[in-house]
């Protein structure tokens, strides 16, 4: 691993860690990568919001299939275009989980009424095998 993407990790851990102390995280929840790839596969799967920049979202390994790409920086422009989700089930995802706990609050102050953050990202969904595709 690059020394880039060991101070990406510990950057990711300390803003977890700040967002949960200084925000409202007990309206919060958090999904497993066991419990998204069950939920992704059922008759209603959630919508899933990976907020990640878009050449991770396209790039790399790639996104789980019917992800919808807004990135964080993009997320308060972009609410209008989720209105319709307002009571759905709305899991958001970043590489980590800081940007997508981010996210949730985003959401959450914007009104949506139930949404998660993937628990270890992107990045534990792929190192558990589960699968991806590329743009």
């Amino acid at each position: 691993m690059s020394v880039a993407k060991y101070l990406w990790v510990a950057i990711v851990k300390y803003l977890r860690t700040l967002i949960k102390i200084f925000s409202n995280s007990d309206e919060w929840s958090e999904i497993t990568v066991d419990e998204l790839f069950d939920r992704v596969n059922s008759d209603q799967p959630p919508l899933l919001l990976d907020v990640r920049f878009a050449e991770e979202f396209n790039d790399g390994y790639g996104h789980i299939q019917g992800a919808r790409s807004i990135p964080i920086l993009e997320l308060k422009t972009k609410l209008e275009e989720l209105d319709s989700f307002k009571d759905e089930e709305i899991v958001t995802m970043c590489p980590g989980g800081g940007m997508s706990l981010v996210a949730v609050d985003i959401l959450t102050e914007a009104g949506f009424k139930d949404t998660k953050s993937l628990h270890g990202g992107t990045d534990l969904w792929n190192k558990s095998g589960y699968p991806t595709i590329k743009s």
